[in-house]
């Protein structure tokens, strides 16, 4: 499927004139009341909803003037600077050029404006510069507090408070033993503390990629608060803590992070130093290490995850043992066990990758009599049903497009086009996002309703075969088997892209 954007802009052109509308609104509020900064955070949002849309429909001018608007308005929001006349003016005129370029873009005319000027301005001040003599004195006053934001924080050492984030842990004696071994091996300790922006759609997914993340930079996670099982679940408010150890690049990591959307502030502190000179004490009672640490029983009756939960991603490190020089004299070889001295020799490389290929994750939903399922690497979020903006001369299987957080995202009926008996679309559907990283594109796969998801064996998983005379096979990845049911696994990449040399005729 080639997307065409032209042909979306029946939906920039709404969106961009409301999201227009809501600054000029609220500009007007901010201009009668420097104190409102609930103004700031309006126009805030409406400058970054047209940024994305923007960026989106390759409106550079666009695109790059809001992201050094939004830049000033969130200085505004976090009081790092204060709300004079100066720079009220000075967004306003902001607003006038962006308001022209807009215009240009739906028009498709150019005015020819050079955005020198204004930037200059906008840097001026929010590095605090000030044109005039004096600033207003009808101001809201700035706070010292000093505020992490997500563009701005540092790699921080540990201080008073973030000795007192660590002892909420409650580590036990084995645990630091485990700490302070991995410093002796030059290993990194760090305390990561993450918060999720108040309004996040989904946190499910973003718990993935933050795990993802410290998969990839090798982070051992030591504890969190809450637990990763909960945090995977979705069984916290906006904000967690974690215990890493890594000897992964610390600001590679704090960047990776904040890459994600939805990370609202990421603060990375590093205890390394606390550790070495005994700084941070177990709170658990001094005790001599147990010979074995048991792992936890894995319980067998877990409760299915919710409908909107994106499975958890691959399972973080475990935390080492100390060394036995720390942790427990080593124990007897023990041959006939395949364990060698200090314990069980570890699988090999080849045994951790074939049992890591065993489970796959999908996510499944029920549409004529059957189950179907994507695969949860893929998916990004699952939606309930948004207003979906028609597009002329879209493919057939096409509904439209729908405005998520500023990104413009073609949606797929997927009934339609696995040529399925069609129903009418209700409230009752949803949305699965899918996230296609090579090609850069995303994709919205409307389904009558997303069932649960499910852990099916690969093995379990066969060539895919017809499953009725309109479900065309070459958009079907595999069939599988689970508890006597039929999971009809699609090829998502097919379906949006198509077959090769396919023509994909319009509505």
């Amino acid at each position: 499927m080639n997307l065409d954007l032209s042909e979306y802009m029946g939906a920039y052109i709404d969106g961009s004139k409301e999201n227009l509308d809501m600054m000029d609104k609220s500009l007007l509020n901010l201009e009668q009341n420097p104190a409102n900064l609930d103004a700031v955070e309006e126009i805030f949002r409406a400058a970054h909803t047209l940024k994305g849309m923007s960026a989106t429909m390759g409106f550079e001018k666009i695109a790059h003037l809001t992201h050094e608007m939004e830049n000033i308005l969130d200085k505004l929001r976090n009081r790092h600077i204060p709300v004079t006349t100066e720079v009220v003016d000075v967004i306003f005129e902001t607003f006038d050029v962006l308001r022209t370029l807009v215009n240009d873009s739906i028009e498709q005319t150019d005015s020819g404006i050079d955005l020198t000027d204004i930037s200059a301005k906008l840097t001026a001040v929010g590095g605090g510069q000030s044109a005039s003599s004096k600033p207003s004195s009808n101001m809201a006053p700035a706070t010292e507090k000093p505020v992490t934001t997500k563009s701005g924080g540092k790699i921080k050492t540990a201080g008073n408070a973030g000795r007192a984030d660590f002892a909420e842990f409650g580590l036990s004696a084995f645990e630091i033993s485990g700490l302070e071994s991995a410093g002796d091996e030059g290993k990194k300790v760090y305390l990561l503390k993450i918060s999720l922006v108040s309004d996040c759609l989904l946190k499910g997914p973003r718990i993935f990629m933050v795990l993802r993340t410290l998969d990839d930079f090798h982070c051992d996670i030591v504890k969190s608060i809450p637990e990763v099982k909960d945090l995977e679940n979705e069984k916290f408010d906006s904000s967690f803590k974690m215990v890493l150890i890594t000897d992964g690049s610390a600001d590679q990591i704090k960047e990776g992070i904040e890459s994600i959307s939805e990370i609202e502030t990421v603060d990375l502190i590093d205890i390394s130093e606390s550790m070495n000179s005994g700084g941070v004490a177990s709170a658990a009672p001094s005790a001599p290490p147990p010979l074995v640490h048991e792992p936890e029983p894995e319980c067998e009756d877990e409760p299915a995850a919710e409908p909107v939960h994106v499975a958890p991603p691959p399972a973080a490190r475990p935390l080492a043992a100390p060394s036995p020089a720390v942790a427990a004299p080593p124990l007897p070889p023990d041959d006939s066990s395949g364990s060698g001295p200090g314990g069980p020799v570890p699988p090999s490389e080849e045994e951790e990758t074939r049992e890591a290929i065993e489970i796959v994750q999908l996510v499944t939903f029920g549409m004529a009599g059957e189950t179907y399922a994507l695969e949860i690497q893929q998916v990004e979020a699952i939606i309930n049903m948004a207003p979906i903006t028609r597009v002329p001369k879209a493919p057939i299987h096409i509904d439209g497009v729908i405005n998520l957080r500023g990104e413009i995202v073609p949606v797929i009926n997927t009934r339609r086009r696995l040529r399925l008996p069609a129903l009418a679309t209700s409230n009752n559907n949803q949305i699965i996002i899918l996230s296609f990283e090579e090609e850069k594109v995303k994709a919205g796969f409307m389904v009558d309703s997303v069932a649960e998801v499910i852990r099916l064996p690969e093995t379990s998983i066969e060539p895919p075969s017809r499953v009725s005379e309109s479900v065309d096979i070459d958009y079907l990845k595999g069939v599988g088997k689970l508890d006597n049911k039929i999971i009809i696994l699609l090829n998502a990449h097919r379906i949006v892209f198509g077959k090769t040399g396919e023509e994909l005729k319009p509505a």
